[in-house]
């Protein structure tokens, strides 16, 4: 674009505020169609209540953190915009502490928790997602296997994939997907951890006895009793997702997306309906041990530089006020207001009501909120480990030294 389209763009979109008497904001968020949908939804209330205000939602749905940080640093940012790497921003002193600014007191503390870094609270919730076990059905009736509850241990949850693995016929009981931020959840209720109390390393944690247990036992599911089919097949039958809805994989690890899924497939789907063939429930513990689950969230944080901050402000309150009920009662996410929760009976559906019953498990102090360098001087060391073990390269005790051994190389200290 020249430099006179773009002053002819902005002196008009000036004149235009200027005749209409309205103030224009953008909002950015990486949701595509649908989720932008219901966003627009959520802001065109705030319109209603508020004439004067237009917001304008910009779905950045291909590169979306790059395109933040350069407006950032261009001085030309939304006026708020989704966000879930706080400290990566907060580090650079681009967004606006809300703690004093707006009130909370209607967000569920741990998702509060979750939006926290270095003491300053820096969004307001939006979408939000605990980790259950979704388990198919018709694979459990098929080989005569009952339906898990959500008290079992990870004993009892191996012997359950292992009689659902058939790999004459092509069934697996199981999907594992080595992760570092999903498999935190199982290093943490097995009273490992990934960094020191003190952030500074993760020598002593990463590859203490206790981390190293919970990585054999994931690993080993797909190493050893072999009731995960292997990345190239998944890759090959059309996904994750795929393999489970048709059967050849009867349990996965997951968040509230696979209904977005299976109703992308089946638009009229409801709940009920997805409830008659697959079921969820809480995942396996170490015997003993307290469960601990990982969250997804996303929330809305407003940059330093705002153009119109005090208007960007009053909208977040209102999305403090609002607690998610309209996402929530349009089936697109869950409430950030835990009574809009119980006035919407969510807790008794057989499976929305899992995912909110979890959120009290999460994990308090996740990594990825202790330090703004995690990504680089940390987790892609234990994302190498973890791809080590899967390839037979090493061991899990192997790998994980190895990844410390990187870390202190990254952080100066070898």
């Amino acid at each position: 674009m020249s430099k006179k389209i773009f002053i002819v763009i902005v002196l008009t979109v000036a004149l235009f505020t200027q005749l209409h008497g309205k103030t224009f904001l953008r909002a950015a968020t990486w949701d595509e169609a649908e989720g932008a949908k219901w966003v627009k939804e959520v802001f065109s209330k705030y319109e209603q209540m508020n004439p004067q205000v237009k917001i304008n939602v910009q779905s950045i749905t291909q590169g979306y953190d790059d395109k933040i940080i350069t407006s950032l640093a261009g001085g030309t940012p939304p006026d708020l915009f989704m966000w879930w790497d706080y400290p990566r921003l907060a580090s650079l002193d681009v967004l606006t502490p809300l703690e004093n600014l707006v009130d909370l007191s209607n967000i569920d503390p741990m998702l509060v928790k979750w939006v926290s870094y270095n003491g300053h609270v820096w969004g307001i919730p939006k979408d939000w997602t605990t980790r259950v076990i979704w388990f198919n059905k018709e694979v459990f009736d098929k080989y005569g296997v009952p339906y898990p509850d959500n008290n079992w241990t990870w004993k009892e949850f191996r012997e359950v994939a292992k009689k659902l693995t058939h790999p004459e016929e092509k069934v697996w009981g199981f999907l594992v997907t080595p992760y570092v931020y999903e498999w935190e959840g199982y290093v943490r209720m097995n009273g490992g951890s990934y960094l020191s109390p003190d952030t500074s390393t993760m020598n002593g944690y990463l590859n203490s006895k206790e981390t190293i247990e919970a990585i054999e036992f994931l690993t080993n599911l797909y190493l050893i009793d072999g009731v995960s089919p292997s990345p190239s097949l998944i890759s090959a039958s059309g996904g994750s997702y795929a393999m489970f809805e048709s059967g050849k994989v009867a349990m996965i690890d997951d968040g509230v997306w696979f209904i977005g899924y299976m109703r992308s497939r089946n638009p009229s789907l409801t709940i009920q309906d997805l409830a008659k063939k697959f079921g969820c429930v809480f995942p396996p513990h170490p015997e003993g041990k307290q469960l601990k689950v990982m969250i997804h969230n996303s929330a809305w944080v407003i940059p330093k530089n705002s153009k119109n901050k005090e208007i960007a402000l009053d909208i977040i309150r209102f999305l403090a006020k609002e607690g998610g009920r309209t996402m929530a009662e349009g089936g697109w996410a869950f409430p950030i207001d835990m009574k809009i929760a119980e006035e919407m009976k969510l807790y008794e559906d057989p499976i929305l009501g899992t995912f909110l019953k979890l959120l009290p498990y999460a994990v308090e102090d996740p990594s990825f909120l202790k330090r703004s360098d995690w990504s680089e001087k940390f987790e892609q060391y234990i994302a190498d480990a973890f791809d080590l073990i899967m390839l037979r390269k090493a061991t899990v005790e192997e790998a994980l030294n190895k990844a410390v051994e990187e870390s202190e190389k990254a952080l100066g200290r070898k």
